[in-house]
């Protein structure tokens, strides 16, 4: 039986690696739409099946972590991390599809680009979903600021893009269809700044053993505060 710190190595290097297919999978469903590129949204649908099976890994990992002793302290706080950090991963990658299969139907739709923040979220949740990398790997608390505060930038442009779209829909009414996906498209965007805050926080609970959640506070007062 594998010793627990082989096994924590191993769970942290899956996700090192899951954090890559994400990223990956995350930058091809941008330039996908980018580029009305449809046959690149096709393949990162195909690519979400390595980020499925990372879950799986990771999650029996962590599985012969508890089953083979009684567990406590930072390898404990390391087993709960990974198992919320590979949740949200994999919601980001389900996310990530979801923006692959709008870009079909908005292959026409240029016509909007520059009355909605759809690419300014794009690019904004890419390099959240990084920064919650740099806070994995650096272990460093005070990194999950920036991210809380890209993630409040990204639910900002959500709401501004909500009401642009409404206003869209009035001005062209043949193009409901499309206007639908490009609203699911920018839930989809703040979904996935949602997930990396998630994961964030939990970084913040791995290195300090603070569950900053659900507290009622600002959450990057929180964070400051732990440093």
């Amino acid at each position: 039986m594998s010793s627990p710190e082989l096994t924590i190595s191993t769970i942290i290097s899956l996700l090192g690696e899951m954090f890559d297919c994400v990223d990956e999978q995350l930058a091809n469903a941008v330039n996908a739409l980018y580029n009305s590129d449809v046959h690149l949204a096709r393949y990162v649908c195909l690519s979400d099946r390595r980020v499925d099976e990372l879950e799986l890994q990771i999650d029996g990992a962590c599985a012969a972590i508890l089953d083979s002793e009684h567990v406590e302290g930072d390898r404990l706080r390391m087993v709960i991390s990974a198992m919320r950090i590979t949740a949200d991963l994999e919601r980001i990658g389900d996310q990530s599809k979801n923006v692959a299969k709008s870009v079909s139907f908005l292959c026409d739709w240029n016509m909007w680009q520059s009355e909605t923040q759809i690419f300014d979220m794009a690019d904004t949740v890419r390099a959240v979903v990084r920064m919650a990398r740099d806070t994995f790997v650096e272990r460093h608390p005070l990194k999950a600021r920036q991210v809380l505060a890209l993630d409040r930038r990204v639910d900002r442009a959500y709401r501004s893009t909500t009401q642009t779209i409404i206003k869209l829909c009035a001005l062209y009414p043949g193009q409901a269809e499309a206007l639908v996906h490009l609203v699911t498209l920018s839930k989809a965007f703040e979904r996935i700044a949602d997930h990396a805050k998630s994961i964030a926080r939990s970084v913040v609970y791995l290195v300090v053993g603070t569950d900053i959640r659900h507290q009622q506070r600002r959450p990057d007062t929180a964070v400051t505060q732990l440093a």
